[in-house]
């Protein structure tokens, strides 16, 4: 479709007048993102808002009317563009679906290649009709309630150059799919697509970005002086030629680079052999909406009925509120994390303040420290902060390890960070609680830890005393076996062979139980209780075996709070 205007005056005196917004879907860097009906056309679209008053060049114009003008099924239409002094509004074709940031944890090897195939074919049309995308990244590209990849933001790059180096948040995440001529600052052109596209691949398969940095400045340094190491190091077990083609695509000098059609070619070639078992594209409706929003449901009540069990305990153990209060706040902490899980992640932590500040104030503000440092590393994924809890209340049914494994399923990297993070909280609740020797604390000797940092003089003080516990050896021993034992579910749910996925399952649980059952002898020449130590360890194996064999060698599935184009 044309573009309406023609130049950068407004084509309506009031554009409002003909989009009607519904509601906000998103915001970046650079732009505020609405769902808004289009009067004329009788559809719903998407607005894209760029609060920028300066005069755009007459070169800007042109490439994003050339963009309007782009017609293929993988690109996301722009159906109108126009500015004033205040700002430019783009209005593009609604897409409902997920982004690749949100989707990237539940794709099979297979449908990553499925996902390139469509990707390098919308980056192939639009090189042929003159227009370089120069942001390529996850968030820019979607995968449709219908499975077909949408590339989203042709011809817009030029709006969002002052930002560039400047911002955070999704300005790093465009620095880390830069191209190492761009991140020079040397002339964009088509291979520079193609090294961004190669990069997302990258990222999907081996579940990493190893060019990542802590500031945009690193991650800048890292890009420009091309540190990338072979996908093969990460992943060993992919086929050889697709590590080969994702290689190519992201080799530091253009000249070097595939085009973009020979790359879709090639990786249809190898997804038609056969190698790669994955749900095909066409097929992936059920993958982004079912699935999605299933395990969304399930991770809300699941994350919900933690909140509950956690506060009821918490508010039992330390009764600093009236009895009457327990039940109506544990019910509205549950209910505000079934409608907005950070909001109820929040509200729980707050409400476990006072308690604390009732203990002492020096417990109370350490507490605080605290509970604001795991809100903020947690708020994408709330329940994962509640995850020790999850592993405790499965301790009576000697089911505490299926809290490591079923952390598997958070993806490569949140999966073992999350089981660790159990790990170590469930130690330190244990050593609090006094709780009799057992596995899960590694049989360590017990000590009044609780008495110890309620008589501390001062949160420092307090703070020290549950780290020194949290970082001595038990704890971090913990913490690497259960991680370890992320990792490894992880991967044998990905194997192909079912021989494989077996032998991952029976080593990973063998290893646990020597390590529960060697330590505490070696350590501190106490042994352990044999009887928990095996039930602990051969009912969650058991839990597992199943879906195990049954499982089809697919990545492990990531889900999210909802869809991108839908919104929070």
């Amino acid at each position: 479709m044309p573009v309406a205007a023609q130049d950068p005056a407004p084509y309506y005196a009031d554009w409002r007048d003909r989009y009607q917004l519904a509601g906000k879907i998103g915001s970046g860097a650079f732009a505020e993102v609405f769902e808004a009906y289009d009067a004329t056309l009788d559809e719903a679209v998407a607005l894209k808002i760029v609060p920028d008053g300066r005069a755009l060049s007459a070169r800007i114009v042109r490439e994003v009317e050339a963009a309007a003008a782009l017609d293929h099924p993988n690109i996301v239409a722009l159906y109108d563009w126009f500015s004033d002094d205040e700002g430019s509004v783009l209005v593009w074709e609604l897409v409902r679906g997920e982004s690749l940031d949100r989707v990237g944890d539940w794709l099979g090897d297979g449908d990553v290649v499925a996902i390139g195939v469509e990707l390098l074919d919308a980056l192939a049309y639009a090189h042929s009709q003159g227009i370089v995308h120069r942001d390529v990244k996850p968030q820019n590209v979607m995968l449709g309630e219908d499975g077909h990849v949408k590339v989203m933001d042709f011809g817009i790059a030029h709006l969002m150059d002052s930002d560039t180096l400047t911002g955070d948040g999704d300005v790093i995440g465009t620095i880390a799919y830069m191209s190492p001529e761009q991140a020079q600052g040397r002339r964009v052109q088509p291979p520079s697509d193609v090294y961004s596209a190669g990069m997302v691949l990258y990222e999907l398969l081996a579940g990493a970005h190893p060019l990542r940095g802590s500031t945009p400045a690193e991650t800048l340094s890292n890009v420009a002086a091309a540190r990338l190491p072979s996908l093969g190091t990460l992943r060993p077990d992919l086929p050889a030629e697709l590590v080969t083609l994702i290689d190519a695509a992201c080799a530091p000098r253009p000249g070097e680079r595939p085009t973009p059609s020979y790359l879709s070619d090639a990786l249809d070639d190898l997804l038609r052999s056969g190698r790669l078992q994955a749900r095909r594209l066409q097929q992936a409706r059920s993958l982004v909406r079912p699935l999605g929003r299933a395990s969304a449901f399930a991770e809300r009540a699941g994350g919900a009925a933690l909140s509950a069990v956690t506060g009821a305990v918490a508010l039992g153990a330390l009764p600093a509120y009236p009895q009457s209060w327990t039940l109506p706040i544990v019910a509205l902490s549950a209910a505000v994390w079934a409608v907005a899980p950070a909001a109820g992640l929040a509200f729980l932590l707050g409400a476990l303040a006072f308690p604390l500040f009732n203990v002492s104030v020096s417990v109370g503000a350490a507490y605080l420290a605290f509970a604001v440092a795991l809100f903020l590393v947690t708020r994408s994924r709330p329940v994962v902060a509640l995850w020790p809890a999850f592993a405790l209340l499965l301790a009576p049914a000697y089911l505490t390890l299926l809290a490591p494994a079923a952390a598997a399923l958070l993806g490569r990297l949140r999966g073992p960070l999350t089981a660790a993070w159990a790990g170590v909280g469930t130690v330190v609740f244990l050593l609090l609680t006094r709780a009799p020797r057992g596995p899960f604390t590694l049989e360590q000797p017990r000590r009044p830890l609780a008495d110890e940092v309620a008589a501390a003089g001062d949160p420092f003080t307090a703070a020290g005393r549950v780290l020194a516990h949290a970082l001595a050896a038990p704890a971090l021993l913990q913490a690497l076996l259960w991680a370890a034992l992320a990792a490894a579910l992880a991967l044998a749910l990905t194997g192909r062979r079912l021989e494989t996925r077996l032998w991952i399952w029976s080593l990973s649980f063998a290893a646990i139980f020597a390590a529960y059952r060697i330590v505490p002898v070696v350590v501190w020449d106490y042994p352990a209780h044999l009887w928990p130590l095996v039930w602990s360890v051969a009912a969650p194996a058991a839990v597992i075996l199943l879906p195990l064999v049954l499982t089809t060698g697919e990545a492990p599935e990531e889900g999210d709070d909802g869809d991108l184009q839908e919104g929070e």
